[in-house]
């Protein structure tokens, strides 16, 4: 790959082996349902359910597809952001670091946000107003003192989260279906809405629940044989996600008596419908880990992308100084936790959904990446026992078949929440065009 000479580079003790990879990519993308609630008012409980069936096939799998092969040709630290540098240069490469980074600052917050919004169960009455302050900064703060330990640490303690947070979740697909009381598909959108913008702003939203099956490629040189062991991780981690997202849903709104009181957290009043108070504290539980965990793995992915951009010379050296026990990236890990503390008190939805304007600009980025690498002769293959390449099937014309459906759905969703989000998603995807001229002076001058 390209770029200054002498990089700093990560020396883990002992890199990701492939189990916990599996649960760090499996909690990259989903950690469970808890989340995918804030779906049913935006779209109709029937057209959730829908999307949450139809999404892993025409956007989930194509994005984790595109990464694997992409991966398995550059299986670099920096990941995407220097795919795209590789094939599409400086310029865009820089706004695919940015677009990445700037995103994880709102997805970040997001599951920080969403940790407080499941701990009502646990506060005392009054405290809420001042926990959704209080518990974001510190879930991000342990999040962070989490990673700076190092990779290894974030995945075996991810593989447990994982457990911990999909248990309650079978219990209530098992004594739900003796609760079953109604059609959960009906109505399959809101009563007075159009289609389109139920399927907007809904499909939006699924695409954030599937998305994130690039994410951890910005770790390839922490882990055990990336370029074989990740792709296989991805496909895993789908099979695990599609029924842990649909089955608990369909079967919590066949028990909710009113689908328009569902909301974030509202899988904690499905279970104490269907098993009481118990399981309804342990689903609330299973909230709190699975977004501490989710914020735990973004941490760690995104904290890459402004490593590998300051050793590309595009930001400060100083993002690149590594902790001298932990071999971590540690000052960039503290500048990405402080930009998610900035943005905790947005709510859940602004966050999803500018965070997704600004990763579905750089998915379609990394599909255009896949399809102008396969104009181009046969890449170099590993060196001894990483000579392994993965390549989607179809060849240069027939990658379109893979690549189309998710960008269509990334512009139908963009299109359908234009009119609300493009005052705040607008600025955020154009910042990265006002900062490259500044990025680039500070390149030349270092």
């Amino acid at each position: 790959m390209s770029g200054p000479a002498g990089r700093r580079s990560i020396h883990v003790r002992r890199g990701l082996r492939f189990l916990p990879m599996v649960g760090v990519v499996y909690c990259l993308t989903s950690a469970g349902p808890a989340g995918i609630e804030e779906m049913v008012p935006a779209s109709g409980p029937g057209l959730t359910l829908l999307l949450l069936v139809l999404l892993p096939i025409f956007y989930g799998l194509p994005l984790g597809l595109a990464s694997g092969e992409m991966n398995s040709r550059y299986p670099v630290e920096g990941g995407y952001y220097r795919w795209i540098r590789e094939v599409f240069g400086d310029f865009w490469g820089f706004q695919a670091g940015w677009w990445s980074w700037l995103g994880a600052f709102f997805d970040g917050a997001l599951y920080a946000v969403l940790v407080a919004e499941y701990s009502d169960l646990f506060l005392p009455a009054g405290w809420e107003p001042m926990a959704r302050r209080v518990i974001p900064i510190l879930v991000i703060a342990v999040c962070t003192w989490i990673n700076v330990r190092g990779i290894e640490i974030v995945g075996w303690s991810t593989l447990l989260f994982n457990v911990f947070m999909l248990s309650p979740f079978a219990v209530l697909c098992v004594l739900g279906l003796f609760h079953w009381e109604h059609n959960p598909l009906v109505p399959v959108k809101p009563p007075g809405m159009g289609w389109f913008p139920a399927l907007g702003v809904g499909a939006l939203m699924g695409m954030w629940n599937y998305s994130g099956y690039e994410s951890l490629s910005t770790t390839m040189e922490e882990v055990d044989n990336p370029r074989r062991n990740y792709l296989r991780a991805i496909l895993i981690a789908i099979l695990i996600t599609v029924p842990s997202y649909v089955l608990p849903l369909a079967i919590g709104l066949a028990a909710t008596p009113d689908w328009t009181t569902v909301s974030a957290g509202s899988f904690t009043d499905m279970g104490r419908t269907i098993g009481g108070p118990l399981l309804a504290t342990w689903i609330a539980a299973a909230g709190i880990v699975s977004n501490f965990a989710l914020s735990n793995v973004n941490l760690l992915a995104y904290s890459r992308i402004p490593f590998a951009m300051a050793q590309d010379g595009f930001l400060p050296a100083g993002l690149t100084r590594i902790h001298r026990v932990h071999g971590t990236p540690w000052v960039a890990l503290l500048a990405t936790a402080v930009f998610y503390s900035v943005l905790t008190p947005l709510n859940v939805e602004q966050l999803a959904v500018i965070e997704m304007w600004l990763f579905s600009a750089l998915y379609i980025a990394i599909y255009l990446a896949l399809w102008r690498l396969r104009c181009r002769p046969a890449g170099a293959h590993g060196q001894g026992g990483e000579d392994y390449r993965f390549l989607i099937p179809f060849g240069r014309r027939g990658i379109w078949w893979v690549i189309v459906p998710p960008m269509l759905l990334i512009v139908m969703a963009v299109y359908g929440s234009f009119g609300e989000y493009l005052f705040y998603g607008g600025p955020a995807l154009l910042s990265g065009l006002v900062l490259y001229p500044i990025a680039a002076w500070w390149r030349r001058r270092k």
